[in-house]
């Protein structure tokens, strides 16, 4: 089975005042972490690397991997659609952003199993450890079971033809979702989830690049 991996770069910057996937940790940009573990994934042929339009022929990569370079779009949504398009064979996409530069080659191998064991999809996910209340209006209405609730975070996997079913249905449905899983969910198709880490967390912040550089000095113990 032909697997690709769909790394999404294309983010404009606008709460970062920057682009993040561009930033240099330890001397390598954001995005080259997530290149750099995926390269080492044996199980992966080739990946699909979205870009801003305008920095795709600036930007330079290193990778063992045979690497498709794609314009994103004006969202998230949009720029996984336009790299869907863009793969021209295969049976299995595992979708990543870059601005998660610590997943480690388990989650994406994990995410492969779960699919080729017959699930539509896999996602990379943390249980909640904390309780998590729903707040409407600045009041307390509800306390959730946290033992039914997980942090989703990426690498997510999904079925190649399934995903871009999905993505076509939620075109044509102007159907928008925070990731890829929620559009499987919505045309009815079953996702599991395997095991994510604390450290897989995402660059949003300033802040966040404050702990993401203590990660990238030392050897991340995961």
């Amino acid at each position: 089975m032909k697997v690709t991996a769909v790394l999404l770069a294309a983010g404009k910057g606008r709460r970062m005042g920057e682009k993040k996937q561009f930033i240099k940790l330890k001397g390598e940009p954001v995005f080259q972490y997530s290149l750099n573990t995926i390269n080492k994934v044996d199980l992966i042929s080739e990946i699909v690397l979205v870009l801003p339009e305008e920095d795709i022929d600036r930007v330079k990569i290193f990778s063992f991997k045979n690497v498709i370079k794609v314009p994103g779009g004006r969202e998230r949504q949009e720029s996984v659609y336009n790299a869907l398009r863009s793969i021209e064979d295969a049976d299995i996409v595992v979708i990543h952003d870059s601005a998660r530069p610590f997943a480690t080659e388990r989650m994406f191998i994990d995410g492969i199993k779960n699919v080729k064991s017959g699930w539509d999809g896999s996602i990379t996910a943390l249980k909640a450890r904390d309780t998590v209340k729903r707040v409407r209006d600045k009041k307390v209405v509800q306390t959730l079971n946290r033992e039914e609730l997980y942090i989703v975070q990426t690498p997510q996997t999904f079925d190649y033809k399934k995903v871009l079913d999905a993505h076509e249905k939620a075109v044509r449905d102007k159907i928008f979702g925070t990731d890829d899983a929620f559009l499987m969910e919505k045309y009815g198709y079953s996702v599991t989830v395997n095991e994510g880490s604390v450290l897989n967390f995402k660059i949003t912040t300033k802040e966040d690049m404050i702990l993401a550089n203590c990660l990238a000095k030392e050897k991340t113990p995961f």
